[in-house]
């Protein structure tokens, strides 16, 4: 095959895995050998297919994956036919064809048409991708906004430099100062098909605070960095400080941004022109935590130590 396909993900097979050969018939066949044989028609390991049933004049195999490589097997049938007739104990007989049913009917088609299946459904790809990555939705977090204590007034900005920026952004809702209901609203968004979940608040040192965790829950791999630190009191204080979290599982970015009005917008500005930059999200997070800082050490040189903590920190 061309480059058509070159970058498109694995496809699901959906649990069609098996395939069959008609017009064939097998006479002290090696069956390792023809599913090996098969495999290589196919571009996959040797122990990834096996033969599953053999009758007069059918040999059905199994895929032992659920997912493939989809030019791995497009058009392949003539190959697949081909390479098991040079194999001892195997006949074709003149209407020897591959049959299947879902992603492995790719098999049987001609070259030309593999390729123009196979282009569109790149381009159909492409196209979702672009759709997902610019939907966004933006969580508040805590129980003083959603006691009503606090205004929020970080999502109507967020959705507003969203909208700006070029994307579809909506309003999830508040995430409860729990990690694990935290995590299921944000997944859940993620199978909603949102490309960039934003969340305000929850950052700091109290044990409430779980968004960074939350993130973490999705993405174990999510960057974090510390916008301040200071030595924990187990009061008040349950963590080393403040962190910012950006992740990302599949295409699809997670962010935790801080919960005072300031610190969410410069966070926002910096995240916007990070992703507009196409930057990973290990530097997205410090492009965004350099910001945080900078702004923390102007406050604590020019307010002196009166300023204390932040106030997400308290």
């Amino acid at each position: 095959m061309s480059g058509i396909s070159d970058g498109m993900p694995d496809w699901d097979l959906l649990e069609k895995t098996t395939f069959w050969i008609s017009d064939i018939d097998l006479n002290a066949a090696d069956l390792g050998t023809v599913a090996a044989v098969a495999a290589a028609a196919l571009g996959l390991a040797a122990p990834e297919v096996m033969v599953v049933d053999v009758r007069p004049e059918l040999v059905a195999f199994d895929i032992l994956r659920h997912q493939i490589r989809p030019e791995s097997v497009a058009g392949k049938e003539r190959e697949l036919l081909e390479r098991l007739a040079e194999l001892d104990g195997v006949t074709l007989g003149p209407e020897a064809g591959v049959h299947s049913e879902g992603i492995l009917g790719l098999i049987a088609m001609e070259p030309e048409e593999a390729n123009r299946v196979l282009a569109e459904s790149a381009a159909l790809a492409q196209d979702i991708s672009r759709t997902v990555a610019r939907r966004a939705i933006v969580f508040a977090s805590g129980a003083e906004v959603s006691a009503g204590k606090i205004k929020d007034t970080n999502s109507p900005y967020i959705l507003a430099a969203l909208e700006e920026a070029g994307y579809k952004a909506r309003f999830g809702g508040i995430l409860e100062d729990d990690v694990i209901a935290a995590a299921n609203h944000l997944e859940g968004a993620l199978g909603e098909g949102y490309g960039l979940l934003i969340t305000t608040g929850g950052v700091g040192a109290e044990d409430k605070d779980c968004s960074v965790e939350a993130v973490l829950r999705l993405d174990p791999q999510a960057a974090t960095p510390w916008i301040l630190r200071f030595k924990p009191d187990f009061r008040r204080h349950h963590k080393e400080g403040v962190r910012i979290a950006v992740g990302r599982v599949g295409q699809a970015n997670l962010v935790a941004l801080p919960g005072p009005h300031e610190e969410a917008r410069l966070g926002c500005n910096r995240l916007l022109a990070g992703l507009q930059q196409g930057l990973a999200p290990g530097p997205v997070a410090e492009y965004i935590a350099g910001a945080l800082r900078e702004r923390w050490r102007r406050v604590m040189t020019e307010g002196g130590s009166e300023h204390g903590l932040p106030d997400h920190c308290h």
